[in-house]
């Protein structure tokens, strides 16, 4: 019974912080209440933690708009026809459309309110002895590395789809950087500002999670379902579930890779190699392993893919009814079974050369309906599509090791170390099923134009095209002929509601 109150607590705080970020910000008699009872004791606080991830997991964030929702159709994943009404507008960079400007403010919104509430967590995990927590030291360092992690994550999304990109040169006011709760005066920070500061929260994850996640939570993290829950299995702690199912949460080697994500949109090459390469390390210690080529699509029988390829996120976050979302989307035009469609050409076009490569064998079209599988109900009633549905319906990846591959390919590319470059793709590409090998003799040039066409196959509908194609300035590919982005194009305006009183 006790819980129950606590979730009702954790669910008026949001409603008292809508509105603008100005306004979700304030504070008053009854919201200091609400956080006494919410954080009198260790259970409050776990449910608070649970309760901002449950908010980054909602159709706003990354359960629909930050992954294959309205970011996913700006990088023209999808014929552009066959994006959902809401998504459109933005889809083409219509700013001044309202529905465009309404996509954004749903972003902004839950972002910053998912901001204040992980600021106040982290405001009370500080403010109390190690005693407090039934883990003592080990839990309160948990909580705060992940909510830092969180807290530096959303910033750089918001960064990244509100502000030009770093290759532009861009340097002025960016986004406000919030960082206590309640502020009522949030301060626009410039770029440089927001990108230390994004940076510095990564490390202080890091440096938290640093042993919790390779000495305390070795054995979960280490073990496919410990990271990722699974139906009926799953690496059983004396502590309790709060401290498995690690890559559901904000990890270590999320931080790290997230660290490498950074580095490289900001175009400091070095250390995102630095990062990326520890991330890599530890994958080929078999902490973080490759799909099998079964659930990939070397068989024929679709029941067998493993949609989410759960073996290999370093990050995901779940929402139950991410099925249903995605179902109610696929109808919501009142065209029924259009939106969310990739054309053949454009896959064709994508996948030249090596129509053998599971990303297009096992995903596309598996249903005749011109769609990735990987947020689709999957249509089979065999035991394996029973269990994939359970199992990996409502992740909703964010991360994947696959992408410390690009990171450090681009990196060599850029070093001209073409060779290094080559041997790290190719293996990438076979464990894809991808069978012609790229020689060593290739320019850097077109090596570049390989790893670009191959971030794409990876992040299809995941959330992650359009910010490659902004982070390196480069015209958006749709299959056809190439989006030509104007400089106003790459970045939404600040959302109506802030403009009023941002400086």
């Amino acid at each position: 019974m006790q819980s129950k109150q606590y979730w009702k607590l954790l669910f008026l705080l949001p409603v008292l912080l809508s509105m603008s970020c100005k306004k979700f910000l304030d504070v008053n008699s009854s919201n200091q209440v609400l956080e006494e009872t919410m954080f009198k004791d260790g259970a409050g606080l776990r449910v608070a933690v649970n309760g901002v991830y449950k908010l980054l997991s909602s159709t706003d964030l990354y359960g629909r708009n930050l992954t294959y929702g309205v970011v996913s159709a700006m990088a023209y994943n999808y014929d552009i026809n066959n994006v959902p009404y809401d998504s459109r507008e933005a889809a083409r960079f219509n700013w001044d459309v309202s529905s465009a400007q309404d996509n954004m403010e749903q972003i902004w919104q839950s972002a910053y309110r998912t901001l204040a509430n992980c600021n106040n967590v982290i405001q009370a995990a500080v403010s109390k002895d190690t005693s407090f927590f039934a883990e003592s030291a080990n839990e309160k360092n948990m909580i705060l590395g992940e909510m830092y992690g969180i807290r530096a994550m959303i910033h750089f999304d918001l960064l990244r789809i509100f502000c030009p990109a770093p290759v532009t040169g861009y340097a002025g006011p960016a986004i406000p950087y919030v960082t206590k709760y309640p502020d009522p005066q949030p301060v626009r920070v410039n770029m440089a500002d927001a990108f230390s500061k994004i940076i510095e929260d990564l490390n202080q994850s890091r440096n938290l999670l640093g042993k919790i996640d390779t000495v305390y939570l070795r054995r979960v993290m280490t073990n496919n379902v410990g990271r990722i829950k699974t139906p009926n299995s799953w690496v059983n702690l004396t502590q309790g579930d709060f401290f498995n199912f690690r890559a559901e949460r904000m990890n270590y080697f999320a931080a790290t890779g997230l660290l490498a994500r950074v580095y490289m949109y900001k175009g400091e090459y070095e250390p995102a190699f630095q990062y990326a390469k520890i991330v890599y390390d530890i994958h080929k210690r078999n902490w973080f392993t490759w799909t099998n080529s079964i659930y990939q699509g070397q068989i024929t029988d679709v029941d067998y893919i493993y949609t989410k390829r759960p073996e290999e996120l370093i990050l995901s976050f779940s929402n139950g009814q991410s099925y249903n979302t995605f179902d109610a989307q696929i109808n919501s035009s009142g065209m029924a079974n259009l939106n969310f469609r990739i054309p053949p050409a454009y896959m064709n076009k994508l996948f030249e050369g090596d129509m053998d490569d599971y990303r297009i064998v096992g995903w596309y079209n598996r249903y005749g309906d011109q769609r990735y599988i990987t947020w689709m109900r999957p249509k089979g009633n065999s035991y394996n599509a029973t269990n994939t549905a359970a199992w990996q319906g409502p992740l909703l990846p964010v991360m994947r090791f696959s992408e410390m591959y690009h990171i450090l390919i681009e990196c060599y590319a850029r070093q001209g170390k073409v060779s290094d470059a080559v041997a790290l793709f190719n293996t990438l590409r076979l464990n894809r099923g991808a069978k012609v090998k790229i020689s060593e003799s290739i320019g850097t040039e077109d090596l570049m134009n390989k790893l670009v066409n191959d971030i794409i196959r990876e992040n299809l509908t995941e959330g992650q095209t359009f910010f490659m194609f902004k982070r390196l300035n480069r015209n958006i590919f749709n299959g056809d002929s190439e989006i030509i982005m104007s400089p106003q194009d790459w970045y939404a305006p600040l959302p109506l509601s802030e403009t009023a009183y941002l400086l």
